[in-house]
Order: structure tokens, then sequence, then C-alpha cells
């Protein structure tokens, strides 16, 4: 994948940049893909539910709120997404099973990280508008992400 930067500057005019600060736990450093939505907070019902079915290469883009008092993935959840085909997950919010991750051949991204599971009372929304970092998001758009940071784009960008 080029380097944010470079998509940055080569693009400057169709596209937003996060301005949420995300850590890497994943084994890929880098992920670009089309976004499917979900948000949540305090439960993760809804994120188990959408990484078990097929991703298509999509990346899952979570806005637990910014809570980092629960996770909102851990290695099962994870391992389901790679099972089903799903390029990237990115969580505003937490995640937990640090060392289990940092193995599996997906991209995964946090704010951080936290032992505490979330409620299982299946509340949440998927494929619905969401904002953090300044940037607002709806399935079907773009994500890039790598250790300089983040940006959406409407569509794919050529790299």
């Amino acid at each position: 994948m080029t380097s944010l930067p470079d998509l940055s500057d080569q693009h400057s005019e169709q596209i937003q940049i996060g301005k949420l600060a995300l850590q890497s736990f994943g084994s890929r450093p880098s992920i670009a893909g089309e976004i499917y939505t979900v948000s949540c907070s305090d439960d993760n019902s809804v994120v188990k539910e959408t990484l078990s079915r097929e991703g298509k290469n999509k990346v899952l883009v979570i806005d637990a709120s910014g809570v980092n008092h629960a996770s909102m993935i851990g290695d099962q959840i994870a391992e389901s997404a790679v099972k089903n085909n799903w390029a990237g997950i990115v969580v505003n919010g937490c995640i937990r099973d640090v060392e289990e991750l940092k193995n599996l051949p997906i991209g995964i991204f946090a704010k951080g990280v936290v032992a505490q599971k979330t409620n299982k009372k299946n509340h949440g929304f998927e494929d619905v508008l969401i904002a953090f970092g300044s940037v607002v998001m709806t399935s079907g758009k773009w994500i890039y992400i790598d250790q300089n940071g983040w940006l959406v784009a409407d569509k794919k960008l050529e790299l």
C-alpha cells in the first residue's frame, strides 16, 4: 500500500484525515478497504454477529463511543473475522488479547487495551453513519490506515 502521507498529498481534496490516534494490534501494519460500519457502546454483540458473516475484504469500523472500560474485540472475534475474509477492524474504543491478536493475519487498530469484556444484550446498530476523529463515515466509503495515521475517502483511491 502507498504510505498514508503520500496518499494524503496525492488526494488532499478527496479525503478526510482522522484526528484520533489509533494503535496497531494485528500482524498487518497497514490496511485499505471498503468500510462497513457498526455503532455500539458497552456491548459487542453486533460486532460479533457482523464479523461472523462473509467480509469480502472489507474493513469493519466500530464506533464504540471511545469507551475505555470494555473491549470490543478479543482473540475469538478476531479469529472469526480472519476466517470470514475481513481485511481489517478499526475500533474507536478498546480491544483485548493483545498477544494473540498480533499473530493473526489481519489489520486491527484501536484506541487502546482493556481486559474487561462487554455486556451481551444485543444493543448496537450496523450499516449506520458514524463519526469520530473528525471524520464522518458510512458503509461504502474507503479507509486507509498505517503507522502514520488514517484517512477516509468517498471511493477507492488510485494508488
